[in-house]
């Protein structure tokens, strides 16, 4: 009991020198007075104005600005400004105003405007202490720069999000990450807790979220009318992603073929080359539905016209189409001298800046990034695509650069420039949102036929309503670099955009012929099965191949190995593909996600869930031949070989080269499809349903056209199942809604695992049930 006390006494010395000293700089800013809007509380302070609007039962939008009018400028990120207001209440005491919602409890001190929120059983989540706005000018506008200090003293929450960034780092805590976009680094500004709070900081000007001394979070940016930010609180954390998607836009749904695997390397030189690769692996029965054109298929940047080597590009992308491939190609912001679209765009000053001298080949002097923060200029782009592309069948745009790449140059481009929409410093951030816009909306316009896929270099909050996958930039090839890539993508995650993927192999630069380079690319692969979207890429040398017969005999066994899982698992994955649009679901789900309450699953950042089922565990280091890994609580199902185990417990277990280690959560239901070699080529009749039992467990399967957007019309289906552990039972539910050509009956080959039963790739030859489904509910037993 003395040391109890003595540590009691301690930490509240401590706690009053964090108030004194934080009291020390700046002088208190008190709430002079309050009034309650219809769906906002609005605080007088002795500086400034402060606006607390109750979005939802879980949103809060806190504006503190210079004028009591809360003006801003434009906005490019936010899409939902009118809100139903909840019901919620307001109290006023002589020491601070309480606002409370069906799920949130949120004070304001008045002696000095600090923001608490909390649980409405009064647990604390966190504290927004103060607000600054400090004018100044940037680029030549009269502007502020906008502050907030976080205080999350004592805690031991775990911060997430933020995009994606390079360093290495899973867990934020203790770290300062810059909003600002890079190659290869994402800058998103959602930040993410364990403790199940978000904040979205609506700012499009660079950024900072720093934490580096733990205790206290500052966010800081460049330019601002306001400190502006939204509180999400779920505390689920998918719940806090479905709120970001709600500000800032829904994912679409990709066409079904953008789930399988696809073929690219730096680069494929001609016509010939490329249509005999995808030939080959038809002819090699090696499932593929995808294959890339990268850059240098022009005569210059921004003309879109086929170089020579190309001497009939709509026959090319019919062969294709006839071979059941889909072609993506890369497009650039970028415009060079000599073309009639860059005299047009010169002289319309559609222009951001130019080349000043180029290192050629690669550019050429004069080229010019476009400003697509101007309307117009984005309508003339994807003018320029549609005209050159898009008709003549091309099905997915690789949008590269679109930071936009600086060359050499530290900062963006963007800045110290004048933009249609403003100053360059206001929305440097936006470059990505805006360019890949300017091409989905296009399309969207143009056809109703084909889904839109964008693969972007770079992303802001909103690009997911672009239908954007990022990848994470020209990375290098080698052990440490693919390390880094497991939190980079965990945590882009959790930065509410769905869609990741990465050069399997690192950009630069791996020889295929090299066994050590081989071992790094068949681990890289063997995670990147479990990625939303599964891609290779790279510089490659001796030889100059990339395809998965280029690793050699034993490599490509295994490569193929799990491109035939990839596409076993499409009707899953396809379904997670649905719920992503549907219910704001997270494909590739850090284990913060589903085992929020466990502090070392929160801390863990190289292993992850895909969807409900899997639990996967990259092994990311030369030579091994086991693997480290923790399973959280409950019972757990090795993939490869069935066998059952309980978790809450760290185990080390083998990691030959031809195995991630699997492992699939009690309560699975996974649907796997027959054999195929692209994702259309038969319907998903016989599915194999394989149940993991342990606890009651659920899963949707749904079907549509596989592309189009029809879907959005309601034409699709869904088939309901249920697994009933204590009965042990699994029910079929009855068929949801329908769509043209879908199947009205179909056989489902159900496998209740166990070991040596329903394990592995192959598909059990001997399942526990076979059912005719008619789309009514039917049941099963083991």
């Amino acid at each position: 009991m003395p040391r109890f006390r003595s540590a009691v006494i301690q930490i509240s010395l401590l706690l009053m020198t964090f108030q004194i000293a934080q009291a020390q700089w700046r002088p208190r800013n008190p709430v002079t007075s309050v009034e309650k809007q219809s769906d906002a509380a609005v605080l007088t302070q002795q500086t400034g104005f402060l606006k607390l609007q109750i979005c939802s039962d879980s949103i809060i939008h806190v504006l503190y600005a210079p004028n009591s009018d809360f003006s801003e400028h434009p906005n490019f990120v936010v899409t939902k400004t009118a809100w139903d207001t909840p019901q919620w209440s307001m109290q006023e005491a002589s020491d601070e105003i309480t606002i409370t919602t069906a799920r949130l409890k949120v004070t304001v001190a008045k002696i000095d405007g600090a923001i608490t929120y909390g649980e409405l059983d009064g647990t604390q989540l966190v504290e927004d202490a103060n607000r600054w706005l400090t004018a100044e000018t940037v680029n030549g506008e009269q502007t502020y720069r906008a502050e907030a200090f976080v205080n999350i003293y004592g805690s031991h929450e775990g911060l997430y999000g933020l995009g994606q960034h390079q360093a290495g780092v899973w867990n934020y805590r203790g770290e300062s990450v810059d909003i600002s976009q890079d190659n290869s680094n994402i800058s998103v500004p959602l930040l993410v807790s364990s403790k199940g709070y978000g904040i979205f900081w609506n700012n499009q000007s660079r950024s900072r979220f720093n934490n580096r001394f733990a205790n206290y979070l500052y966010i800081s940016s460049e330019v601002a009318d306001a400190v502006d930010y939204y509180f999400f609180y779920g505390p689920d954390l998918d719940k806090i992603v479905a709120d970001y998607r709600e500000l800032t836009g829904g994912a679409p749904l990709f066409g079904k073929w953008a789930y399988g695997f696809w073929q690219c390397k730096n680069r494929y030189k001609s016509q010939e080359e490329i249509l005999a690769v995808a030939k080959k692996y038809r002819d090699l029965h090696i499932p593929a539905d995808n294959i890339v054109q990268d850059w240098f298929w022009w005569n210059r940047k921004g003309e879109f016209v086929f170089n020579k080597n190309y001497p009939d590009p709509k026959a090319m992308v019919d062969q294709l189409h006839a071979d059941h491939f889909h072609l993506m190609i890369s497009i650039w912001p970028f415009f060079e001298p000599g073309s009639a679209n860059y005299d047009y765009m010169d002289k319309e000053g559609w222009f951001v800046d130019k080349f000043k001298f180029a290192k050629p080949p690669y550019h050429a002097d004069g080229m010019a990034v476009y400003d697509a923060t101007n309307p117009d200029a984005r309508k003339f782009y994807w003018d320029q695509v549609n005209k050159a592309l898009f008709t003549i069948g091309l099905d997915a745009w690789w949008m590269d650069t679109t930071e936009p790449e600086t060359e050499g140059q530290e900062e963006n481009i963007l800045l110290g420039h004048k933009l249609a929409a403003g100053s360059g410093d206001r929305y440097v951030n936006d470059y990505p949102l805006l360019d890949t816009g300017a091409v989905y909306n296009g399309q969207r316009q143009a056809s109703d036929q084909k889904r839109v896929f964008i693969l972007s270099r770079s992303a802001f909050a909103g690009s997911q309503r672009n239908a954007v996958t990022a990848w994470s930039g020209d990375i290098i090839s080698d052990w440490l670099t693919f390390r880094r890539q497991v939190p980079a993508g965990l945590n882009f995650a959790l930065s509410g955009i769905p869609y990741w993927t990465t050069d399997i192999g690192g950009f630069v630069v791996g020889s295929p012929s090299d066994p050590a380079f081989r071992e790094l690319f068949v681990r890289w692969f063997e995670w990147a099965t479990f990625n939303p979207i599964f891609r290779v890429h790279g510089t490659r040398v001796n030889p100059d191949a990339n395809e998965l017969w280029s690793y050699g005999p034993e490599a490509q066994k295994i490569l193929v190995a799990y491109d035939r899982l990839r596409y076993r698992l499409l009707p899953y994955t396809y379904s997670l593909a649905w719920m992503t649009t549907s219910e704001s679901y997270t494909p590739m789900r850090p284990l913060v996600m589903d085992f929020r309450a466990d502090p070392l699953a929160a801390n863990i950042g190289d292993q992850f869930m895909y969807g409900p089922a899997f639990l996967a565990n990259p092994v990311t280091h030369a030579g091994a031949t086991t693997r480290e890994l923790y399973l959280p609580a409950g019972k757990w199902y090795d993939f490869w070989d069935g066998a059952a185990t309980e978790g809450a417990k760290t185990v080390t277990v083998p990691a030959p080269l031809d195995r991630m280690p699997l492992y699939v959560r009690a309560g699975s239901i996974v649907p796997m499809g027959p054999e195929i070699e692209w994702s259309t080529e038969k319907s998903a009749d016989p599915i194999e349903i394989r149940v993991y039992r342990g606890v009651d467990g659920n899963f949707t399967l749904y079907e549509d056209q596989n592309d189009t957007y029809n879907y959005e019309n309601g034409l699709y289906a869904t088939i309901p199942f249920h697994w009933d552990e204590s009965r042990q039972v699994l029910t079929i539910g009855d068929r949801k809604g329908e769509f043209p050509g879908m199947l009205q009956s179909r056989t489902f080959r159900i496998v209740f695992v166990r070991q040596a039963h329903g394990a592995g790739i192959e598909p059990e030859k001997n399942p526990d049930r076979v059912v005719k489904y008619e789309g009514k509910q039917i049941t099963a037993q083991p």
